[in-house]
């Protein structure tokens, strides 16, 4: 494909904080979902949905693939891994025009504030911070968990509820907090918020 100049910029696996911040950051980004033969499907549909709440979702898929069923959980389009590469160059450089010509999607980006206010070191809490300030919806602790995860292995209940605290601590400096619910074992994060002058005075 480097022939046809429509290499991926960036390559990442899955869980990458890097690839969500950078994805998270563009104006017009697209990601390339690329499921490799024999790799492991483990709620694939649910990984293009996660995927496709901020940015735009291409899955390359070998063919034993559903695509229906990725299509419907929102990729804009599941091509073959095996299509002739001037072919497939070709419906990659489609669906780059297209991102690029349509009119306004409503879509995700993490705003100027994440980078002034955490240090570029601390990309876990980078990455949380950009998912969570520019969700259109409540995150559940699951959906965040499969995003972040390695692979097939999702992060940890207690390893999100970590990085959440540690978040938490960060935002208090600069009078936000991330508003949360617990229900029946499962914890939504419905975004991060100013925190009332009153209450910041009252601790």
């Amino acid at each position: 494909m480097r022939s046809h100049h429509v290499m991926p910029p960036f390559c990442y696996p899955w869980g990458s904080e890097r690839a969500y911040l950078a994805l998270l950051r563009g104006a017009c980004s697209l990601a390339l979902l690329d499921i490799p033969d024999g790799a492991a499907t483990f709620e694939l549909e649910r990984r293009v949905h996660l995927l496709r709440d901020f940015t735009t979702v291409v899955v390359l898929a070998p063919r034993h693939i559903d695509a229906v069923s990725l299509l419907r959980a929102g990729a804009v389009n599941v091509l073959p891994r095996d299509t002739p590469p001037v072919e497939l160059a070709s419906r990659l450089i489609a669906e780059r025009r297209w991102l690029v010509l349509s009119a306004a999607r409503g879509r995700l980006r993490a705003t100027p504030r994440s980078e002034q206010m955490l240090s570029p070191r601390q990309m876990s809490q980078r990455a949380l911070f950009g998912l969570l300030s520019s969700a259109t919806r409540p995150w559940c602790c699951h959906d965040l968990c499969l995003l972040l995860g390695n692979g097939p292995t999702p992060l940890s209940r207690r390893a999100l509820q970590a990085r959440m605290a540690r978040l938490t601590e960060r935002l208090a400096e600069y009078g936000m907090s991330v508003h949360s619910s617990h229900q029946w074992g499962r914890t939504t994060y419905m975004g991060i918020h100013a925190t009332p002058v009153r209450q910041r005075e009252g601790r």
